[in-house]
């Protein structure tokens, strides 16, 4: 099993010695003083979403299914989704867009093949698979995106 955490952090910022957004109620905020914009969020929401599709195509799979979910009627995935589904790939991906966003929703994905994607408080994304992902890993950090062999924490132990 190969598995990753996918950040937006450097280094110096996961050590909390060089500040930085971590949310997209962040927007608007001065870091180290420049201003997160909307533009500037979106861009790297995309780079995150890019990076799910990059592994999900190294490991040839179509579709997640949502485990452990906690989703509140605000949010608006409530009555979309339910514990167990099995969604086709974009769809999937527009639910990590809905966590990364913290649209009141919150959940675990995986796919019958081994695949998994797990989403951390903070922009933080634990990536798993049963193939080698060097070309997703190597493209994945072009995009300016740090990738770290990494245990998932929310891997299921039971």
């Amino acid at each position: 099993m190969h598995q990753y955490r996918v950040v937006k952090y450097s280094p110096e910022e996961r050590a909390g010695t060089v500040p930085s957004w971590t949310s997209v109620s962040d927007i608007g905020d001065s870091f180290g003083g420049v201003v997160l914009t909307r533009a500037a969020y979106l861009e790297t929401e995309e780079l995150h979403l890019a990076a799910v599709r990059r592994f999900a195509a190294a490991q040839g799979g179509t579709g997640l299914r949502v485990e452990g979910l906690e989703i509140a009627p605000e949010s608006s995935w409530w009555q979309r989704v339910a514990e167990g589904d099995l969604l086709p790939l974009d769809e999937a991906v527009e639910l990590v867009r809905a966590v990364l966003r913290e649209d009141f929703v919150w959940c675990r994905l995986s796919g019958d093949d081994g695949f998994f994607v797990h989403l951390g408080y903070d922009y933080y994304l634990y990536i798993g698979l049963t193939r080698a992902p060097e070309a997703a890993v190597a493209a994945t950090r072009r995009s300016g995106l740090h990738v770290d062999p990494f245990e998932s924490p929310y891997l299921d132990r039971g």
